[in-house]
């Protein structure tokens, strides 16, 4: 006697055996060919296309390997050379500030900057003010610095408005403590 448990869970099996295929025979949305397809699989790290249906992944290999995934709807995409990597998700990241890092004037303390003290931080955001990077970010009219740590100032405190005015009058100026 087989085991109803067995019988039900092949059931399952099948049923959704049936299922993936009946998916599978559905065309892809989109296929993204003509470049590198990172996979983030060590035994298949890349593709030349990659097939989407329904937002999902469903198929990766050449182009010519993904033709029985186009249907008359079906986007392509040419790369033109360039790598796609998957989607990152990250519940808790810096990503974004390492642009802001680099775009707007450098306040971190020794070693990886120069800011040890209030004069000096007034100094980073003044010659920031007059770099390219400042007339693309705001058009100019603001000053923007990032990485100030007040605990690193010879000072010990926070600069106030008095300290930044000095900076600039006209302007907004604004720091973004580390």
């Amino acid at each position: 006697m087989v085991p109803m448990r067995l019988v039900f869970g092949l059931a399952v099996a099948l049923f959704l055996g049936s299922q993936s295929t009946a998916l599978q025979a559905q065309p892809a949305d989109l296929i993204l060919h003509g470049g590198t397809v990172l996979t983030m699989d060590d035994k298949h790290p890349s593709a030349g296309a990659v097939a989407v249906r329904d937002g999902k992944i469903t198929a990766l290999g050449s182009l010519e390997a993904l033709s029985s995934q186009k249907g008359p709807a079906t986007r392509l995409v040419d790369l033109a050379g360039k790598t796609l990597l998957p989607g990152f998700i990250d519940s808790h990241g810096h990503l974004i500030d390492v642009g802001l890092q680099r775009s707007v004037a450098n306040l971190l303390p020794p070693p990886d900057g120069q800011v040890h003290n209030i004069a000096a931080l007034r100094e980073q955001l003044l010659a920031w003010a007059a770099t390219d990077a400042a007339k693309r970010i705001g058009g100019g009219r603001i000053i923007l610095g990032f990485g100030y740590d007040d605990a690193q100032l010879a000072e010990r405190r926070h600069p106030t408005r008095h300290d930044l005015d000095l900076v600039s009058g006209d302007k907004p100026v604004v720091i973004i403590h580390q």
